[in-house]
């Protein structure tokens, strides 16, 4: 076993933010000096942090908006997209990589949200599904948004999350769900990893959260429009930093 795998990403947060004692700190150091991807992963983790703190932290210290408070404690009803909630969810969620890092998100639930529990089903096909559409073009890209904004009957599209290595495969759509209709947009990474985010509406009030399941890991994030479940075998900092991807790229 390598070093890599055996560092845990909350050792290597705790390394960055210099929380470790000397001993620890020297150990990774030489893990570091002996393997390069483990280098790599420190220093993509050290980039996160330092563009989530110069995006939100001037925001830490910043009174509320006076306008902020008036929405919370009086909201409008408006139709997608419902900008303050969703502003204040995706502070939310980079507050919690920029305070606490993946040492915050729980290991394991008893009891879900439908939402979830749906989401899982979707993804191991226990779900039946109303349409598939198989994405291997960009004119069936195109279609699968089109479907999707159809089922959802809201602006949205796929996001791409070409920029994690993930591509695009697959959309299925769904009518036998609580909230009427989802979708179920599926991701392949090179390595042959799949990742899976099912949209719907919300199950519940606006909620980020991220927990381990066995070995997959599953994050949801919904506001009071939309819902989004993501599932995949990965780090939670990669889950982190797909699922910001994921769902800002929902917006059409």
């Amino acid at each position: 076993m390598t070093e890599q795998l055996q560092i845990s990403d909350e050792s290597l947060h705790a390394f960055i933010d210099g929380e470790l004692p000397a001993d620890g700190r020297a150990a990774i150091e030489a893990a570091i000096a002996r393997d390069p991807h483990l280098g790599q992963r420190v220093a993509l983790y050290r980039a996160d942090k330092a563009r989530i703190a110069e995006t939100y932290g001037p925001l830490l210290n910043a009174p509320i908006p006076a306008g902020w408070i008036a929405l919370i404690e009086n909201p409008p009803r408006r139709s997608w997209p419902f900008a303050p909630l969703r502003t204040i969810a995706a502070i939310a969620a980079a507050l919690l990589v920029l305070v606490g890092g993946p040492m915050l998100y729980r290991q394991a639930t008893p009891h879900e949200e439908p939402i979830v529990e749906e989401a899982l089903a979707a993804r191991s096909d226990a779900l039946p599904a109303r349409q598939i559409v198989a994405v291997r073009s960009g004119a069936q890209s195109a279609a699968a948004n089109r479907a999707m904004q159809s089922a959802l009957a809201m602006p949205v599209k796929a996001p791409d999350l070409s920029r994690m290595g993930y591509i695009l495969v697959g959309m299925r759509t769904y009518d036998a769900v609580s909230s009427g209709k989802a979708v179920e947009l599926l991701y392949r990474h090179a390595g042959n990893r799949a990742f899976a985010l099912y949209v719907r509406k919300p199950s519940g009030p606006p909620r980020f959260d991220q927990y381990k399941q066995g070995n997959l890991r599953v994050c949801i994030w919904q506001d009071d429009v939309v819902g989004a479940v993501m599932t995949g075998e990965m780090s939670a900092a990669e889950m982190q930093r797909l699922a910001s991807l994921a769902y800002t790229g929902l917006e059409s």
